[in-house]
């Protein structure tokens, strides 16, 4: 049967438990075969890492270190400008592909600056020149129906 307090036996082992959990963890490895077993296989880990010997690494070791790490951050940084590239034009093609197109009439009026450019002004001056109040009127008329030509 497995023992579900491996976890804590590793934990033990790196010294990572309270004192309170230390005695209980010691209470159980009296008590648990598999938990003393899983115990001295880390010693025996341990002390077979701490006896290794270290190797030299080669002299041009650091130099290819250095000249590999612009390379590898480049290809990083290409990596995530070309998805967040990708996802942007992906939005834009949405956005134009889902935009309701407005047929209401409200696009065909002109813009209140068109209509303010053609009106008559509101103060009509006593020469008696009626025919050009007239032509004004009729052409801010036609072109506040929206027509172009």
């Amino acid at each position: 049967m497995a023992c579900n307090k491996t976890t804590r036996i590793h934990r033990y082992h790196d010294g990572e438990l309270s004192a309170d959990e230390r005695m209980a963890t010691e209470a159980h490895l009296r008590a648990c075969d598999e938990c003393r077993q899983t115990l001295a296989d880390l010693r025996r880990l341990s002390l077979l890492i701490t006896q290794a010997p270290l190797t030299e690494p080669p002299d041009d070791a650091m130099d290819r270190l250095h000249a590999y790490r612009p390379a590898a951050g480049d290809r990083g940084i290409l990596r995530i400008t070309s998805g967040l590239t990708a996802a942007a034009a992906a939005i834009l093609i949405a956005a134009l592909l889902f935009e309701p197109a407005d047929t209401s009439d409200a696009n065909n009026q002109p813009a209140i600056w068109e209509t303010i450019a053609v009106m008559a002004p509101t103060v009509v001056q006593d020469d008696g020149n009626v025919e050009l109040l007239t032509a004004a009127q009729w052409m801010a008329d036609d072109l506040s129906t929206g027509e172009r030509w």
